[in-house]
């Protein structure tokens, strides 16, 4: 009669349990969210009601200072600086939602709407190569398991 016994299971259960504290959640949000933010930021652009202009290149996926403490990423207008406009970040709002004298033709709104699903994806696909990574750097040069027959 053959018996396997795989042994080892306490040390990847005790690796496992550190694996939280090795990756740094807010840096791993940010990162997994600028990249899924440029899937939005990419279809905005292209329903910009213009061909091209101010408001089509200050659409950005960028990190405010709450957004490094709490680890998140804005998508939206961003005037860079030293750069002026009549109306400021206010005239992509006006585009967004219309104003009394002008209809709105919505960018922003149907940008999310319509990439839901490959921002999904896209965070899935990040979430997984950098628990992948974290996993790789825990069991440098560990040999988890040992078969024994």
């Amino acid at each position: 009669m053959n018996i396997t016994r795989l042994e080892g299971w306490k040390g990847v259960q005790a690796d496992l349990a550190k694996l939280p504290y090795l990756i740094d959640q807010k840096k791993f949000f940010i990162a997994v969210f600028r990249k899924s933010g440029n899937i939005i930021k990419k279809k905005a652009k292209g329903l910009v009601p213009v061909e091209e202009g101010v408001l089509k290149k200050a659409i950005k996926v960028f990190v405010t200072g709450a957004g490094r403490k709490f680890g998140f990423v804005t998508i939206g207008i961003k005037i860079p600086k030293g750069e002026q406009w009549d109306d400021g970040p206010i005239y992509g709002q006006n585009v967004e939602f219309g104003t009394t004298s002008q209809r709105a033709r919505p960018f922003m709104r149907p940008a999310f709407e319509q990439s839901k699903t490959e921002v999904r994806s896209s965070m899935i696909t990040g979430a997984k190569a950098i628990v992948a990574r974290a996993i790789k750097g825990l069991s440098k040069g560990k040999r988890y398991y040992q078969l024994k027959i």
